[in-house]
């Protein structure tokens, strides 16, 4: 009995420490790239948070990884590229927030254990770019909006 009870508290150990373990790994690996005039961006925040203003010509999209931390995309100073974009979001215990502009249509795809999506955008119907949004939230989330008041401020949030 003795035997189970310390190979159950090791266990509940390890699950606690090899997720932060597995992200401050993934944080070396994977460092952010690209910059507000980049048109693909692959977007690394871990154990952190990021704030990107995009001011892209044609933003084509690119990769989010949040694990432990929160991003904010704002995308209302570039411009769709014609082909459309496309978003791979991953968030682990952490948060996107992408802020697009009004006339931008929006497809979220997610998939989620213990987190959601939410997409408050309001695009016009029809034809036009459309960013595409793939999401896989595990206890986080990705929501998109097109008012900077329904964003999160990671600077009011840092007490700055």
């Amino acid at each position: 009995m003795r035997r189970s009870f310390t190979a159950l508290g090791l266990a509940a150990v390890a699950g606690l420490a090899v997720p932060p373990i597995a992200a401050a790994i993934e944080k070396r690996r994977h460092p952010s790239v690209g910059d507000a005039d980049s048109d693909l961006v692959a977007l690394s925040t871990i154990f952190d948070g990021t704030e990107l203003h995009s001011t892209a010509i044609a933003f084509r999209g690119g990769s989010s990884i949040c694990w432990y931390g929160g991003q904010v995309i704002d995308l209302r100073g570039a411009a769709l590229a014609p082909e459309g974009a496309h978003l791979d979001a991953r968030c682990v215990f952490g948060g996107l927030q992408v802020i697009v502009p009004e006339t931008w249509r929006v497809d979220i795809r997610s998939r989620a254990i213990f987190g959601g999506t939410d997409d408050r955008s309001s695009g016009p119907e029809g034809d036009g770019p459309l960013l595409t949004i793939s999401a896989l939230a595990v206890f986080g989330g990705v929501s998109v909006t097109t008012k900077p008041e329904d964003a999160w401020d990671m600077t009011r949030r840092a007490g700055a």
